[in-house]
């Protein structure tokens, strides 16, 4: 019987996913192809990419026809995806509330004493906030407890013993982020831990059948605890009461009544019908599990999402062949396309998080400009009077260049909108080291409460107040002159007004960029009120000359100010991973985090340039992989160390590739003189002055013109020796390498291996294919490489892969009490014969180790590896007695050959 390869291909149509591969849609004949990642020869990721045709006799794809269906659907960048029905069920779960797998509350599940709750998933991105398992409704006081997943990656645990108030515990360090996004999660509450209190263990493990090991330190209150038995269904995947439901899949979670007690629940996800909506769980007694929201069990393997561009109707002279072609391509396509300059990081920060936005003018404008832009649609920009020195100052890294006053005056409307009773108003502020005309008004704002005028002063000594005026011009109160001594430095202001009852709290506060804590001042000004803010001025009647204000923003929401130092220092110190995950997410874009977004390197103050250029700059720097996921419409990145020490995430033998094995020895990657710089600062070079791959003339080297000069926009030039060191370590690694990994996955080797499959159809860039039982015409250890991309072929009785790789070894890193070194310069001091077990090797500099304890250790030698049992002697020549043939390679040596550790220990970036 002929196999045919499960697909499914579905259109994102009118707010829903429509399937296109039943008969007359997707044409079986014109196979799907599909590349994603980075080419072994290219520089740098490229966008997704998906071609498929769809069968259009019925016109349902022309765009224009409006007798179609899906007439005034078929617009520009609809959402695309394509999939394969193979492997294990999982629940996937799109990240929005209401999706989530439940089971209602029995009695059985009404643990209060030991809770022990493992869930397994794999989760777009272990560094952020994610809902994993709760048996908790806030509705009625029906809390039991919750296990979540924190933005900084730790694990949190919380319980109730009444069904009210909370107790919380969170894990010492950070659950690992690993580069698949599968791992096991576990904690433990022993309620009465016999020493007077209570006892909170976590534990993470690669499956939820382990081995577990203990995240962190137990935490130990003092006092014993219960568990109250509410009346709570349990909710995996999403929990109602909370608000970060889970982007990614679920694949079996487990409630124990004790420490390793009788299990209650057991929801296994991996063995279900796809597309049940219920099931039946093996817990004893058996709990009724609903797949509820968007939530599904399903067992595809998505292999693209992306967005299709254009629809291009066509057809044969006969007019019996219609067809759509169609090109579908990931969001970097898009976002790379006539892309413009990112905005300041202070304007992005306050058009994306600034709560209760009303009115905002950045101040950014250039010069000539005879007006001020609002940065919002719903009101107007500032009228100047006089000539502001437009875009002349240049301190604040967060900012654009922002105006110096230069005795100009400038207005603006606020829009009509809801009271709230609060009132926040927020400015740049840069007075000079000499100070500024004193008794001036800076900011002013008119209100529509009892106080009608709002103004702050600035005066002699740096210091601010803020008076209040009715509407006869009077002076109602005022804060006074306080100390803020803004002199000299770049600042941001902040006035709050709080309406508490009949009176006003007024709070003026400054921060510096990159601090956490600054100045504040509050007043009570009695009997007044607030209102609404309707027009608002700076240096109004133009007194001011030097002094430079920018960012003005009007607000409804009073909102702490210390927390936007590091944005105001323009993100200075950021975590390359966290960089991309922040861009992603002003811009709506879904992303997925590999890897420990918080062990990537320090960025520069972000640069002002276009946003897929910031997201590849971020990359660059930490030496990652960024990504296109396959079963998400969004972005992805795996971090530099996640790609380190990896087992393999396929292991395949030799006779189930597709087609040949071709490796290539040649020069495509060889960078023997790397040289990294960072903007506005130093750089630091690299040259490989010995070895193979070194800048010797041939046959000592490979000579010069193996240059690489890289720009990386890192926090300090002290990080540049360093990159450029590693960038070097990946340009000399003197090994074959592998381009093509071709795999057919409906050869036997697969198709009768469903796991292996699996696996296959799992891999992501930055993964590590193994291939072992080499014929005899390739080296002999197994291949070893780490996948840059892919392309595919799928449909019909097709499905065929090629991966684009280069070698793993490089990523090899040392590892804390278990690495390997060994001397730089070690030669074979004698002949030795083929079947020899002892030999003579002279070193220069450090010697052998002659420790009993340090052996076996492996070496290689011309080719051959061998396994040393010990090493006698403590001066040049030693003495090694070895293991012959470890790798099958049989051959004598001469004097002078090169004797290395097989695995020596290399220092990670």
């Amino acid at each position: 019987m002929t196999y045919i390869v499960p697909l499914v291909v579905e259109l994102y149509l009118g707010g829903t996913w429509v399937d296109v591969t039943l008969p007359k849609h997707v044409q079986r004949r014109n196979l799907i192809t599909i590349g994603r990642g980075q080419s072994s020869e290219a520089s740098q990721v490229e966008h997704s990419t998906a071609t498929l045709s769809l069968d259009n006799t019925t016109g349902w794809y022309s765009p224009r026809n409006p007798l179609s269906p899906y007439y005034g659907k078929l617009g520009r960048n609809i959402p695309l995806r394509i999939a394969v029905l193979q492997g294990s069920t999982y629940l996937a779960l799109p990240g929005t509330i209401g999706a989530k797998a439940t089971c209602p509350d029995t009695a059985t599940l009404d643990i209060t004493g030991d809770l022990d709750i493992r869930i397994e998933a794999t989760l777009s991105n272990w560094r952020d906030d994610a809902d994993l398992a709760a048996k908790y409704v806030a509705t009625g006081n029906q809390r039991s407890w919750a296990l979540y997943v924190n933005d900084d990656g730790t694990i949190s645990l919380v319980w109730s013993t009444n069904g009210s108030a909370t107790l919380s515990r969170t894990s010492t360090v950070p659950a690992p982020a690993p580069g698949s996004g599968r791992q096991g999660v576990r904690a433990v509450l022993d309620v009465n831990n016999g020493a007077g209190g209570h006892t909170v263990f976590f534990y993470t493990a690669p499956t939820l059948s382990g081995p577990w090991t203990q995240l962190g330190d137990p935490v130990v209150t003092a006092g014993t605890t219960s568990v109250f038995a509410s009346t709570a269904p349990i909710e995996v995947g999403g929990v109602d009461a909370f608000t970060s439901p889970i982007t990614g899949r679920i694949h079996r979670f487990e409630l124990r009544n004790g420490i390793n007690g009788t299990i209650v629940a057991a929801a296994d996800f991996t063995n279900r019908t796809p597309g049940a909506t219920s099931f039946t769980d093996t817990a004893s007694p058996a709990n009724t599990w609903t797949i509820t929201g968007g939530a599904t069990l399903t067992n595809r393997r998505y292999r693209f999402h992306g967005e299709v561009s254009a629809w291009p109707p066509r057809s044969d002279r006969s007019g019996k062949d219609v067809y759509v072609p169609l090109e579908a391509a990931g969001v970097l396509r898009r976002l790379s396309q006539g892309a413009p300059t990112l905005r300041s990081a202070l304007y992005r920060g306050n058009i994306f998080n600034a709560a209760g936005l009303v009115a905002y003018w950045p101040l950014e404008d250039d010069p000539g400009s005879t007006s001020l832009a609002a940065a919002l649609s719903t009101h107007g920009p500032m009228t100047v009077i006089g000539s502001p020195n437009l875009a002349a100052y240049e301190g604040f890294a967060a900012s654009a260049p922002i105006p110096v006053l230069n005795g100009a005056e400038m207005r603006g409307a606020v829009p009509s909108y809801v009271d709230t009773g609060s009132t926040q108003v927020r400015f740049l502020l840069a007075v000079p080291s000499t100070g500024a005309e004193a008794g001036q008004s800076l900011v002013l704002w008119y209100g529509t409460g009892s106080v009608r005028r709002w103004e702050v002063i600035y005066n002699t000594g740096g210091t601010l107040r803020v008076d209040a005026w009715n509407a006869d011009n009077a002076i109602i109160d005022t804060t006074g002159d306080v100390a803020f001594a803004v002199n000299g430095k770049n600042l941001l202001v902040s006035v709050e007004l709080v309406q508490s009852g009949a009176n006003v709290n007024v709070t003026i506060s400054t921060l510096a960029p990159g601090a956490t804590t600054g100045s504040t001042y509050t007043k009570t000004i009695t009997g007044q009120s607030v209102g609404r803010v309707g027009g608002i001025a700076i240096s109004n009647a133009g007194g001011i000359a030097n002094v430079a204000i920018g960012h003005l923003t009007v607000q409804t929401q009073i909102t702490s100010l210390f927390s936007l130092g590091p944005q105001l220092e323009g993100w200075a110190g950021e975590r390359a991973g966290r960089r991309i995950q922040r861009l992603c997410k002003e811009a709506g874009i879904v992303f997925a985090g590999r890897g420990d977004l918080d062990a990537t390197v320090r960025m520069a103050p972000q640069q002002r340039t276009d946003l897929a250029s910031a997201i590849r700059e971020a990359a660059e720097a930490d030496a990652g992989m960024l990504f296109e996921p396959r079963d998400l419409l969004g972005l992805g990145y795996r971090t530099r160390e996640s790609l380190y020490n990896q087992s393999p995430a396929l292991a395949i033998p030799y006779t189930a590739l597709g087609d040949s094995l071709d490796p290539v020895d040649d020069d495509q990657l060889i960078r023997n003189d790397v040289t990294v710089s960072r903007p506005n600062g130093s750089s630091a070079r690299a040259v490989q002055q010995t070895g193979p791959l070194s800048i010797q003339p041939p046959p000592n080297g490979v000579g010069i013109g193996y240059d690489a000069s890289t720009e990386v926009n890192v926090q300090y030039d002290l990080m540049l020796f360093d990159m450029a060191a590693w960038r070097l370590h990946l340009g000399t690694v003197d090994e074959a390498r592998y381009p093509q990994i071709p795999l057919n996955l409906i050869v036997n080797a697969f198709f009768n291996n469903p796991a292996l499959t699996e696996a296959a159809l799992e891999l992501d860039p930055g993964d590590r294919v193994t291939i072992s039982g080499l014929p005899s015409w390739l080296p002999p250890e197994d291949v070893s490489q780490l996948v840059l991309g892919s392309s595919e072929t799928v449909g019909g009785t097709t499905h065929a892969m090629s991966l684009n790789c280069a070698p793993e070894s490089p990523y090899r890193v040392a590892a804390y009490e278990s690495a390997r070194y060994g001397p730089q310069a070690a030669v074979l001091n004698a002949p030795v014969t083929a079947t020899a077990t002892t030999m003579a090797v002279a070193t220069q500099g450090p010697r052998w180790t002659t420790d009993p304890t340090e052996f076996p250790l492996d070496i290689m030698v011309g080719g051959e590896r061998m396994t040393v049992t010990a090493i006698s002697g403590s001066s040049s020549p030693q003495t090694f007695t070895v293991i012959r043939a470890v790798n099958g390679i049989v051959k004598a040596h001469t004097v002078g050959e090169q004797v290395q550790l097989f695995t020596p220990a290399i220092y990670a970036l």
